[in-house]
């Protein structure tokens, strides 16, 4: 595993901006976004990446992980280039709960990356040829819930856990995941997808973006 790298300069100055993530599920999201992280962010950096570990699997609803990003603003102090983000699920929560998390989140200025049904979306984005993307889009109900996409997933890959085990190999075609999402995205103007799609990719992209200028 590579070190951590502190954020201060021996004047006690920190000297990177820091993206934090903190996510609704306890499992698949850290493990994908910890391998995002050891795979893309090198040392040293101006940009670090924070994956906040939630110790209660139990308090995944959406307040909760607003509740973890006070929490962990409080402690990094202002940066004007630090981002947080909330990795969430449209599925287990609807419009109306959706709907108010956004606009507790936007008077925080915290990003929102949601995934319709749930994350094993973005990942499923992962494995899917471009020309049979309109296949998988959501009109006949297929992938309505997140049991049919996480079925999905063992279908085509052969193999999904919770742990993702495998993480490695889904950030190897990370590319293919922000390609897909993107051509499924076409409502930019609303802060999640209308229908079955992911908005991970636009974290995935600032995170990559970032390390680049780093």
């Amino acid at each position: 595993m590579k070190p951590r790298r502190s954020l201060t300069r021996t004047s006690g100055i920190r000297d990177a901006s820091i993206i934090t993530i903190a996510c609704e599920g306890v499992e698949t999201e850290p493990a994908y976004f910890n391998e995002l992280k050891f795979m893309y962010v090198t040392f040293p950096s101006r940009i670090h990446v924070e994956i906040i570990e939630r110790k209660d699997p139990t308090l995944s609803a959406p307040d909760h992980v607003i509740a973890m990003v006070d929490k962990e603003k409080k402690k990094n102090g202002h940066h004007p280039d630090d981002q947080y983000w909330m990795v969430i699920d449209y599925d287990r929560w609807g419009e109306d709960k959706i709907s108010q998390i956004a606009r507790k989140a936007y008077q925080k200025d915290y990003q929102l990356a949601v995934s319709r049904p749930c994350f094993e979306t973005w990942l499923l984005l992962h494995c899917i040829p471009e020309d049979m993307l309109n296949s998988f889009k959501l009109h006949d109900n297929e992938l309505e819930g997140c049991k049919a996409v996480e079925s999905m997933l063992r279908k085509i890959r052969r193999h999904y856990r919770k742990d993702l085990n495998d993480a490695s190999e889904y950030v190897d075609q990370i590319d293919i995941a922000i390609r897909n999402a993107k051509l499924l995205d076409s409502s930019l103007n609303d802060r999640w997808p209308q229908s079955f799609g992911s908005r991970v990719y636009l974290l995935c992209e600032t995170i990559i973006n970032q390390t680049r200028l780093s």
